[in-house]
């Protein structure tokens, strides 16, 4: 029987990935990290009011989170948002592959069942890039919740909407695209 290996690419952003419309039209959505700091928003060359923030435990899009599916639902069908980009980082202290030791509730339950899903594949790297890699699936499974919204589904399938999936490194600045491919094994 083949076993499906999820294969995570990821590739450098660009500071121009997302044009700027140059006027103040909010166009993004951002959901963040809440301990991720501000510099992450700034790695592409917006203006600061082309960008709707909204910062949460681990980036995580949790069903019930009644200020996240307020902001999506608001982004989505009264801004019009045209870009909705899920930014994690490295060295998440919410987003561990081990140990979520005081984290309770539906966060911890989301990332422990994400863990569970994915622990031979991140078991087989070094163990200096588990984090790393469940930072990466982190983000993977929040566009997936994402994509449950139906305004987000309605948007992203008429072409007006586009999801990203994007890791910050906060220790040299710099992001990288997350592209995300399924392979079966033989």
């Amino acid at each position: 029987m083949r076993q499906p290996r999820l294969n995570i690419e990821a590739t450098p952003l660009p500071a121009d990935f997302i044009p700027s419309l140059q006027h103040p039209t909010q166009q993004i959505l951002w959901i963040g990290c809440s301990d991720s700091g501000f510099q992450e928003t700034t790695i592409l060359d917006l203006l600061p009011d082309e960008m709707m923030v909204h910062r949460n435990m681990g980036n995580m899009i949790i069903e019930g989170d009644l200020s996240c599916e307020t902001t999506v639902k608001h982004a989505v069908c009264e801004l019009n948002v045209r870009h909705i980009v899920v930014c994690g980082h490295y060295g998440c202290g919410i987003v561990k592959a081990a140990s979520r030791e005081g984290l309770k509730g539906p966060w911890s339950s989301k990332l422990d069942s994400l863990h569970s899903t994915h622990k031979d594949t991140i078991d087989q790297l070094p163990s200096t890039e588990h984090d790393r890699a469940f930072v990466k699936l982190n983000v993977l499974d929040q566009l997936r919740s994402l994509r449950q919204f139906p305004e987000v589904a309605r948007a992203a399938k008429t072409g007006s909407l586009q999801l990203h999936g994007i890791v910050y490194d906060t220790k040299t600045g710099e992001a990288s695209r997350l592209l995300e491919t399924l392979e079966v094994d033989e």
